[in-house]
């Protein structure tokens, strides 16, 4: 019975000691300049196939909407050799264009390196067709030489980005098999997985104009302290300089506000690197895909446009408690409806499926 008692006293104390410690970030650290941004990757595909925004039924540009409501970054993907067909159509070219256009809006450029043809994420990080059955130090030179290319190119056509993220979601690692963190032995490639993100960055860095650009590395961990924190020590601890901690953060598979809070409190504390949540969203039309970890996770926000609205405005007072937090991005907020174009419409996105926009597009805007 004492051992019981001792461990809710336990419990108390740090659930106590954690709320002191938001309470005061809240009063003397709390951030007015958290930038909000999107992942704009298929804007140009909605466009190309006709697709087009709008306000009270009236017809504006894309990135002038999301201008208007005060968003001021836009994250870009790029595949190496992608097939084109539908989501997966970011090539360099495409790429360019849509940087192009978004900086012609006053818009900062992430760029998103999947390093894949395809889908990167923690479940698929499949190596480009072009880099099979190479050596470990053959692929690392070509990652070094691949990133400089593409910096350079970019830097060429006047569209430098204003930050860089090496890989996407790799906290399961990157570039499989050579650089996968966990096998079936569950022995940890930490080594393997640290060299190939050097010499990413190190192919971002030779670029003379780009040497200063911030490094972001992202883990698909928002709602997951022990996750977040076993990656980035282990990263850090092997060599790997950057500047920004990216972390995904979708309710529905990564936990409720409280859990995300909890692990953005400890990475603050414990590293030096700045945080961003650089991919979240939340459903507006009533349509989710596990309904059990809606229950668990998501409540109270309803599926609905203003269950969305609110996720969003509630979601960003949780980030500005942070100094550290300089940014969330909302992920693919420019869906529609667009059968041709062979990208699916999954009811996330800040348009409705003929384009006009939610109350959702608002909320970063209105809380500030």
């Amino acid at each position: 019975m004492m051992k019981f008692i001792a461990k809710i006293l336990l419990l108390l104390i740090i659930s106590c000691s954690f709320s002191c410690s938001i309470n005061e970030l809240d009063e003397n650290q709390y951030n007015e300049v958290l930038e909000y941004g999107s992942d704009f990757s298929i804007m140009k595909k909605m466009e190309d196939f006709g697709g087009v925004y709008k306000i009270d039924g009236v017809v504006v540009d894309g990135f002038q909407i999301f201008k208007k409501n005060g968003f001021s970054w836009a994250r870009l993907r790029i595949f190496h050799t992608p097939n084109m067909k539908g989501p997966v159509c970011n090539d360099l070219n495409y790429t360019i264009a849509l940087a192009k256009k978004a900086k012609l809006y006053g818009f900062k450029v992430l760029l998103n390196f999947h390093y894949s043809d395809t889908w990167a994420d923690p479940g698929h990080q499949s190596v480009p067709a072009a880099w099979e059955n190479l050596s470990f130090e053959a692929l690392k030179d070509s990652v070094f030489t691949y990133t400089k290319q593409i910096m350079e190119t970019m830097d060429r056509e006047g569209v430098l980005p204003e930050m860089v993220q090496i890989g996407n979601e790799i906290n399961n690692g990157m570039l499989w098999p050579y650089g996968k963190l966990w096998f079936e032995d569950r022995v940890a490639n930490w080594d393997g997985l640290s060299e190939l993100i050097k010499a990413a960055i190190n192919g971002v860095k030779a670029v003379k104009n780009a040497e200063n650009i911030p490094i972001m590395l992202h883990a698909a961990t928002g709602g997951d302290l022990t996750a977040s924190e076993k990656f980035y020590k282990n990263i850090i601890y092997r060599g790997v300089d950057f500047d920004v901690i990216g972390l995904s953060y979708y309710p529905w598979w990564h936990g409720n506000l409280e859990q995300l809070e909890k692990t953005i409190y400890a990475l603050s504390v414990q590293f030096k690197q700045d945080l961003s949540i650089v991919e979240t969203a939340y459903y507006s039309n009533g349509w989710y895909p596990e309904p059990s970890q809606w229950v668990l996770n998501s409540r109270p926000y309803p599926p609905t446009e203003i269950g969305q609205y609110n996720f969003l405005l509630d979601l960003a007072e949780t980030l500005k408690n942070y100094n550290k937090v300089k940014s969330v991005f909302y992920w693919k907020p420019d869906e529609l409806d667009i059968p041709e174009s062979k990208v699916p419409y999954l009811g996330r996105s800040l348009f409705d499926a003929k384009g006009n926009t939610y109350k959702g597009i608002t909320a970063w805007k209105n809380g500030q």
